[in-house]
């Protein structure tokens, strides 16, 4: 009987070896942490424009659609600088009509005084010629040539008053230009009044808004939590992480939902441990040191999120990656151990 003691013994440590080994074996081919959190996209509802809110048209934790009317900001202010800057561009506009007649009629004038200028040029050299053969008095020669200086002084004044009017229509293009940008900053403003959702998803924090708040610009109004995309952030031990890549499968468990399973995949791996990205990182030269196994955020994407199984950021999971090449007789005990 001792001998079948011994035996049982011997067989009962072989079974405890083998378990422990095929363990840590499953262990390591198919990596799991409960350090892991739900995340998804999350915008945060800011207006562009200050105002009194004069309408919310969401309740807390309601979920929403893409393009959806979240609130209106009282329009009234900026409906007036609209009408303001639409005034100010007509009448640059109509100047610029003004000016354009002006410079039209500077250019029909200076052809007529060119014409009368030539005119009047040729008359007075006939007037010379006439008078040097004395066919006509020295003094109505000095007139003709007069007549003519008279012409062309009125040729360059003309010229003088369109390039003035030319110049006035290039400085009333700018203010066109910076009236008809003032149109559309403020149509811009007025359109920015009524905020609509950039993402489906739920909103939340919407109750410590009411009407009459005044609201300002780029301030935090509620998160809009976005339910195209979950993904959970496991935070695997370093020495975990030898035979965990990207596009590996995944199987994620919620904690909310213990009895379903999502299915994920690993989509990328972050370039340091948690604590490299704090605000104090742990300064490991002062003597005192301990080495601490180090975890590093791995990001799984959930696969085809189930809508009767809706996520919540935040809420803990357990990930565990299958990291493939899996030896059959670990895939066969691992339901059992």
């Amino acid at each position: 009987m001792r001998w079948v003691k011994r035996i049982a013994v011997f067989l009962i440590i072989v079974v405890v070896a083998f378990a422990a080994f095929a363990y840590f074996q499953i262990s390591d081919y198919y990596p799991s942490t409960d350090d892991a959190y739900v995340h998804a996209h999350v915008v945060n509802i800011a207006p562009r424009v200050t105002g009194h809110i004069i309408a919310l048209y969401v309740r807390d934790n309601q979920v929403v659609h893409k393009g959806q009317r979240l609130l209106q900001v009282d329009p009234r202010a900026y409906l007036y600088k609209l009408q303001q800057a639409e005034a100010e561009l007509a009448q640059a506009e109509r100047q610029q009509a003004t000016i354009a007649a002006n410079i039209a009629q500077a250019q029909a004038q200076l052809q007529v005084n060119q014409v009368n200028y030539a005119n009047a040029r040729r008359n007075a050299e006939r007037a010379q010629a006439l008078a040097a053969k004395q066919y006509l008095s020295s003094e109505a020669a000095d007139n003709a040539l007069s007549k003519a200086q008279e012409m062309q002084a009125q040729i360059a004044a003309t010229l003088a008053t369109l390039r003035g009017a030319q110049a006035q229509r290039s400085l009333n293009q700018a203010r066109i230009a910076a009236a008809q940008a003032a149109v559309r900053m403020a149509k811009l403003d007025l359109s920015e009044t009524t905020i609509y959702a950039p993402i489906s998803g739920v909103v939340s924090k919407v109750d410590k808004l009411h009407v009459g708040d005044v609201v300002n610009v780029n301030q935090d109004l509620f998160p809009l939590i976005g339910n195209a995309a979950y993904w959970i952030e496991a935070n695997y031990k370093e020495t975990d992480l030898k035979r965990i890549h990207p596009g590996q499968k995944a199987v994620v468990h919620i904690d909310m939902y213990p009895d379903h399973q999502f299915q994920g995949q690993v989509s990328s791996i972050s370039g340091g441990a948690g604590n490299a990205f704090s605000l104090l990182p742990p300064e490991n030269a002062t003597g005192n040191w301990v080495k601490v196994t180090q975890r590093v955020p791995v990001r799984v994407d959930i696969l085809h999120p189930d809508p009767q199984y809706p996520l919540r950021i935040g809420t803990s999971a357990t990930v565990t990656v299958d990291t493939g090449h899996v030896p059959g007789w670990v895939q066969f005990l691992r339901p059992y151990l």
